[in-house]
C-alpha cells in the first residue's frame, strides 16, 4: 500500500444521510468507483472525518472526506492482486 495524503476531486451522492463515492480525479485521470468496500467515521476534536475504501475493480484506494471543510483527500493506494 503506498500512503498518499493528497486533494482529490470527488464526485458523490449523498442521500439519507449516506455519502458514497461515485468517482474522483487523480494524476488526471477519472478513478470510477465500482463498489465502497468499507466505510467509518472518525471523530477528532469537534470535526468528523469520513473513511472510504473503493475500488475501481483492479485497485484500492482510501479516501477520506471532511465534513466540515468539505474537502476530499487520497489517503491510499493499493493495487489488488
Amino acid at each position: 500500500m503506498v500512503e498518499l495524503d493528497e486533494p482529490v476531486v470527488v464526485e458523490a451522492t449523498f442521500y439519507g444521510g449516506r455519502i458514497r463515492p461515485v468517482r474522483f480525479k487523480w494524476n488526471n485521470r477519472i478513478i470510477q468507483v465500482r463498489r465502497v468496500t468499507y466505510h467509518w467515521t472518525q471523530r477528532d476534536g469537534l470535526r468528523v472525518i469520513h473513511f472510504f475504501s473503493v475500488t475501481d475493480g483492479k485497485t484500492l484506494y482510501n479516501l477520506s472526506y471532511e465534513a466540515d471543510t468539505l474537502y476530499w483527500r487520497l489517503q491510499a493506494v493499493e493495487a489488488e492482486e
